[in-house]
């Protein structure tokens, strides 16, 4: 773990704990849910678009989360 690791692991935890952040998050993700619902079944290609948009706001919540669990230090485990 490098010390660059440790401040986006900082910053990124702040950011996961930002409530405009976190309602902008769900916000998004609900409007691209939404719009998966309305869409045609029939249309293939939009049905695509819209679940690359669903999985894309998820991910960003995994990377915030991998970039946290990336700078911070593991604690010893207490059973070795």
């Amino acid at each position: 773990m490098t010390e660059q690791d440790q401040i986006d692991a900082v910053n990124a935890d702040r950011l996961r704990q930002d409530p405009i952040f976190q309602k902008a998050v769900l916000d998004a993700r609900k409007a691209a849910l939404e719009e998966l619902a309305e869409i045609d079944a029939s249309d293939t290609e939009a049905i695509r678009t819209a679940q690359a948009k669903v999985k894309a706001i998820s991910a960003l919540s995994t990377s915030i989360a991998n970039i946290i669990i990336r700078g911070t230090p593991q604690r010893p485990n207490p059973a070795v």
